[in-house]
């Protein structure tokens, strides 16, 4: 088992299973957290590997609970014929990211969203994507006007994906120079997603090799060339620092 969050993600995963913490004491090579029903979790910081022990049954519990913790609500409570000193909570301990919806901007490559879409899916994310939903009537543009806000059922994080689906070049150098570009409807609703939502909650996906708007440098792109779960590492980082609770597990399933 690994953990490649920081030691408050580690502890409200350990918490969404189900488990309250007892005790957390800084070792030589990372942190050790004793729960109160007897769970003890070794985590090395250096290599990210994390170590429960405890008596079986509670260590099992624990296990089974991280590997289907997903961060929406506690999962692996105590069940009716086993004791806890303390109940698991009846509330999600991440309410901020409670909800799950990812909205995405994509352009003509079915395959690629379709990869963005499985990855999400993956990771325990709700993607909005309107080509999948009837859209209402909706344009993309009144789409995203529609599904980003602060409401508990709108979207307040989102992926742009840009893939080389069109060509284009400067007038003034020719066309000997063109170069693969996205789609600029995809450039546009790349600019209102950013300023709806701010650049720290906001991933752009980059398919190989492709011209970006001169005036987005400054911006953080994660690149890939085949597959879009090569972008997985540094996406699962991005949600992260925007407040998701990823389950280790589920990042590992979605890079392969």
């Amino acid at each position: 088992m690994n953990h490649k969050g920081n030691l408050d993600d580690l502890q409200t995963i350990i918490k969404g299973c189900g488990f309250s913490v007892d005790e957390v004491k800084a070792q030589e090579h990372g942190h050790q957290i004793r729960t109160n029903e007897g769970a003890i979790i070794n985590w090395y910081t250096s290599t990210g590997k994390v170590v429960i022990q405890g008596k079986k049954l509670v260590k099992d519990r624990l296990v089974d609970a991280w590997n289907s913790y997903n961060g929406d609500t506690p999962l692996g409570a105590a069940q009716p014929n086993e004791t806890s000193e303390t109940p698991a909570p009846n509330t999600p301990v991440n309410p901020t990211t409670a909800n799950k919806k990812v909205f995405v901007v994509h352009g003509h490559d079915t395959t690629a969203r379709e990869q963005l879409e499985l990855v999400l899916h993956k990771l325990g994310l709700n993607p909005f994507v309107l080509a999948n939903t009837s859209g209402g009537g909706l344009t993309i543009i009144e789409a995203l006007e529609a599904e980003i806000g602060t409401d508990n059922n709108q979207a307040r994080f989102g992926i742009v994906l840009m893939t080389p689906d069109d060509m284009g070049y400067s007038k003034i150098d020719g066309v000997d120079n063109v170069q693969a570009r996205a789609r600029q409807n995809v450039v546009l609703e790349m600019g209102m997603l950013i300023s709806a939502v701010g650049r720290g909650n906001v991933a752009i996906l980059k398919k190989g090799h492709i011209e970006v708007p001169s005036d987005a440098q400054g911006i953080l792109y994660i690149p890939f060339n085949d597959h879009v779960k090569e972008t997985v590492p540094k996406l699962a980082d991005r949600l992260r620092a925007a407040g998701f609770v990823l389950n280790p597990q589920s990042i590992t399933n979605a890079s392969s």
